[in-house]
Order: structure tokens, then C-alpha cells, then sequence
């Protein structure tokens, strides 16, 4: 335990740096940004004694410790733009960020594995190419094409959906679809090839040639060896949907964490820029975390391992 909790300040160590560095390198002046934020006319003694307020004076060592030292005490510091704490503005934007996400991965979950596990049976019919073209077709499509396409279709066509903004349930389909295609696509090849796969393994060999009826051993040989790596990259896919709705929150104008991190590039905001670089980079720990348990969960060979390697160390040490 106390290697996992040294591991991951590690890791939030290393985050932190990187996001703090990299903000630092980039293009444009904080002070300049600040200055024309708060509509104050930008002048060689504003921009000094800015600077100075802002502590952008000193060297970047004592900047970062001091940012981290902020970090640490709850002080995530405040928009250049909105004058109020970073904090509650993730807070906010974060809300209809999970509600996008939650929904699209709730369509992933359910349509992505019907389609891949539908064409691995039906492999080299006329469903398995349909599938498999449909699937082409979604994963080849750029998404802010597809969006407005949708939007021209449903919402100026036929006026059945709203353009955007965030409301009830019909303010969620198009950036649900637009957002969770090409993922379908792509999670739907993944499953189909592993499936496939697994068909030719030996011990699904074996059972058919036992007369084991092909729903059994769909059930209780090719879903459970190939849950594992479904599990796996469908996990990998909640990340892109809570941190690639970028442009996607953009299209549809969502309130979500997606278009503050765009409108935060655009006006230069680095306190909300590195505070959602950081959240991010957090995001992806945690999932990367829950990940692995529910692998482990899923595949008691890999207790069984470990176990082994513990006994063994302690063997070597007696």
C-alpha cells in the first residue's frame, strides 16, 4: 500500500511539472493576458508591476513550488477572465461534461459489443460485411463534419432536435452520436477481432467437437476469455469522452469541460489552463486505477501471480 500511494505521488509529481512547464512555454505573455482580461490598458509600468502581483518575476523553479505549494494547501488560483476561483469553474463545467459522457459510454457499452460479437458469429456473411462497412464508414467520418451534418439533418431540416445549448434529453442526442461514433467503430473491429481469435484457440475447438451447443460456449468461453480486453480498451474510451468532447462541446456549445479548456486557450487564461491540464492528467490515473482492479477482479490468474511472486520474494528473504 504505502508503495502503490509513493507510486502515485510520483506520478501527480510528474504531472504537475509537465503541466506547469508546458504552460510556461508557450506562447504569450500571462501578464499581457491578465492585463487585457481585466480591459486595463497594457504599459510598461502595468506590465511590471503585474507581473510582480502575479509573482511572474521570479525565477520558474520558485513559481512552480509555489503553484504546488497552492496546489497542495486547496488554492488552485483564479481566472484571468472570470475573476473567480479555477476551482468552481471546473466544478461547474465538469457536471455537464459526466452527463455527455456517461450517456455516450452508456451507447458504447451497449450497441459496440452486440455489433463486434454479431459479425465475429456471422464472420464472411452478409451481416459481417454490413457491420464491418458501417464501421469503415464511422471510423473513417471526422467528427465536427459529422456533427454539423447532424445538426443540418435533425436540427434545421427536420426540427425535431435542438441546434444546441444543454436542456432536457434531446439537448444530449447529437453530441451523444457525434461524440461516441467513431468509437463504436473502432471498439467494434477491436471485439470482432477478438472474438475471432479466440474461436481458434484450442479449447473452443475442443468443446464443439465435445457437441457443447454454440450459445454455450459463446457464453462461457469466448465472452469470458475476451472480457478482459474488452474491458480494457472500453475503459480507455472514458477518457476520450471526458477529455476529447473538445470540439464536440464546441459544435453543440456545451457548457462542459471540453469548451472551458477551448475558451481558456483562446483568451490566454493560464491559471484554468493548468488546473485542467492537471485535472485531466488525474482523470487518467484514476481511470488507469480502476482499470487494473477490475482486471484483476475479472482474472483471478492474476492474484494467483502475484501471490506466487509475494511467497517467493519472502522465501528468498528466509
Amino acid at each position: 500500500m504505502i508503495k502503490k500511494v509513493m507510486s502515485l505521488i510520483s506520478i501527480f509529481f510528474a504531472i504537475s511539472v509537465i503541466t506547469f512547464f508546458l504552460v510556461k512555454l508557450s506562447p504569450g505573455d500571462p501578464a499581457e493576458n491578465y492585463l487585457r482580461a481585466s480591459h486595463v490598458s497594457i504599459t510598461a509600468e502595468t506590465l511590471s508591476e503585474t507581473r510582480k502581483n502575479l509573482g511572474l518575476n521570479k525565477p520558474l523553479y520558485v513559481q512552480y513550488f509555489s503553484w504546488l505549494g497552492n496546489l497542495v494547501r486547496g488554492d488552485f488560483g483564479t481566472s484571468y477572465t472570470k475573476k473567480i476561483p479555477v476551482i468552481d469553474l471546473v466544478a461547474e463545467a465538469f457536471v455537464p461534461t459526466f452527463q455527455l459522457g456517461i450517456f455516450s459510454f452508456i451507447i458504447l457499452i451497449v450497441v459496440a459489443p452486440f455489433l463486434g460479437i454479431l459479425s465475429a458469429i456471422k464472420q464472411n456473411t452478409v451481416f459481417d460485411y454490413i457491420i464491418q462497412l458501417f464501421s469503415y464508414i464511422c471510423v473513417s467520418i471526422p467528427t465536427f463534419w459529422l456533427g454539423y451534418i447532424l445538426i443540418i439533418f435533425f436540427s434545421v431540416s427536420l426540427r425535431i432536435l435542438p441546434v444546441s445549448g444543454r436542456g432536457d434529453w434531446k439537448n444530449l442526442v447529437l453530441p451523444c452520436i457525434t461524440l461516441v461514433t467513431p468509437l463504436i467503430a473502432q471498439t467494434t473491429f477491436f471485439i470482432r477481432k477478438n472474438i475471432l481469435e479466440e474461436m481458434e484457440s484450442s479449447h473452443v475447438e475442443n468443446a464443439i467437437i465435445r457437441g457443447v451447443s454454440k450459445k454455450n460456449v459463446i457464453i462461457n468461453h469466448l465472452l469470458k476469455n475476451t472480457a478482459i480486453p474488452i474491458i480494457t480498451v472500453l475503459s480507455s474510451n472514458i477518457m476520450y469522452l471526458l477529455t476529447g468532447s473538445v470540439i464536440i462541446e464546441e459544435i453543440f456549445a456545451w457548457p462542459g469541460i471540453g469548451k472551458l479548456f477551448a475558451t481558456a486557450v483562446r483568451t490566454g487564461d493560464f491559471p484554468l489552463i493548468q488546473i485542467l491540464l492537471l485535472f485531466f492528467g488525474i482523470m487518467s490515473i484514476v481511470v488507469n486505477e480502476v482499470t487494473q482492479i477490475l482486471v484483476k477482479f475479472m482474472d483471478p490468474r492474476l492474484k494467483i501471480k502475484e501471490k506466487m511472486k509475494k511467497e517467493a520474494k519472502h522465501g528468498g528473504v528466509a
